[in-house]
């Protein structure tokens, strides 16, 4: 069987990496042929090409917080008149399924589907939703939540096609590493965190009998620490989840998700200027799993800090393999096209 999938979501690893790790799994199933909506400049371009896949770049950008700020006139009428050019794409596609993971450039993509009567589904990685997929929710076929405290967000209308599956990670070649000291992974996302890198060098300095790495983004670091190890991006962030003694991290839902599916000891240390505070409510979820802590970047205080860790580096890792959620979703998703 050969499916030909339709596929928006990007602009930050959050929305890119899930939607990869559904197509990756959607491959071993059948033979796909993707088209893939990117937005011109950002994350996707460049990792995508890695990929065989068909790609359409949008010059469009993200609505302004807050919303009423006289910026976003420009910004929809950009959005408006990039409908017409991803209408036409897709019609000329003519895919069996449209996948949407959220993020500005998800929205006319959702919408053309539905003009086009190409089944929509949609995933979502926050527990607080984006508005893009809150409003595709209305007419999509599936609804995919990594978290069950979504629920409560969407209408109720929308409640039986709701599935709470996960959300889907990118396994890598799955393989562990033997550090020699306990070692701290710290992750600011994929484009790093400078307040992240500057505590990672204090940490280093403060407790020199463990070892750091650092995931920074890309961002300089300047710091004489000689257990402190400085990796400007992590392709293959799951063997370090599963290797080392506990991880600092933002609170962007997929490393979230990657902290709970592979039972890393966390502290999350939430981006507060993300969109409607997605990650604050992203990282509550790590405590209401027992698994760490939350902590405020205004309510920090480095010495308790100090505390947390070597409470967590004490903690027994307990890491089971679970089924991926890019495979629920590829499962519901295959029952919907052979109906």
């Amino acid at each position: 069987m050969k499916i030909k999938v339709a596929v928006a979501g990007g602009v930050t690893g959050g929305h890119l990496y899930p939607a990869l790790s559904v197509l990756e799994n959607l491959s071993k199933a059948c033979d796909i042929e993707v088209l893939y909506f990117t937005v011109k400049g950002k994350l996707e371009e460049k990792v995508l090409k890695k990929y065989e896949f068909n790609t359409f770049s949008l010059e469009i950008q993200g609505l302004k917080r807050p919303l009423y700020s006289l910026e976003n006139f420009s910004r929809l009428i950009k959005v408006i008149k990039n409908k017409k050019k991803v209408y036409k794409k897709l019609k000329e596609f003519n895919p069996d399924i449209v996948f949407v993971t959220g993020g500005y450039v998800s929205y006319p993509v959702g919408v053309s589907a539905k003009k086009l009567k190409i089944p929509l589904f949609i995933h979502e990685q926050n527990v607080i939703p984006g508005l893009s997929n809150l409003k595709l929710s209305k007419f999509a076929k599936k609804i995919f939540l990594s978290f069950e405290d979504s629920k409560k967000y969407f209408p109720k209308s929308v409640n039986k096609k709701i599935v709470v599956s996960g959300n889907p990670v990118r396994e890598t070649s799955k393989k562990t590493f033997n550090f020699e000291k306990p070692t701290i992974l710290i992750v600011g996302g994929s484009g790093g965190s400078e307040f992240l890198n500057k505590l990672a060098c204090i940490l280093s300095k403060k407790l020199p009998e463990y070892d750091f790495i650092l995931s920074s983004g890309g961002k300089s670091v300047n710091c004489n620490s000689e257990n402190l190890e400085v990796l400007s991006y992590i392709n293959n962030i799951t063997d370090y989840y599963q290797s080392v003694s506990c991880a600092i991290t933002r609170g962007g839902a997929t490393t979230v998700f990657e902290l709970l599916y592979f039972d890393v000891p966390s502290i999350v240390i939430p981006w507060e200027g993300s969109t409607e505070s997605h990650q604050i409510e992203n990282a509550k979820q790590i405590e209401k799993y027992n698994l760490g802590y939350m902590i405020k970047e205004k309510e920090l205080d480095v010495d308790d800090l100090i505390k947390k860790i070597r409470l967590l580096i004490t903690k027994e890792r307990k890491f089971e393999k679970k089924e991926n959620p890019a495979e629920v979703i590829v499962r519901e998703i295959l029952k919907e096209v052979k109906k």
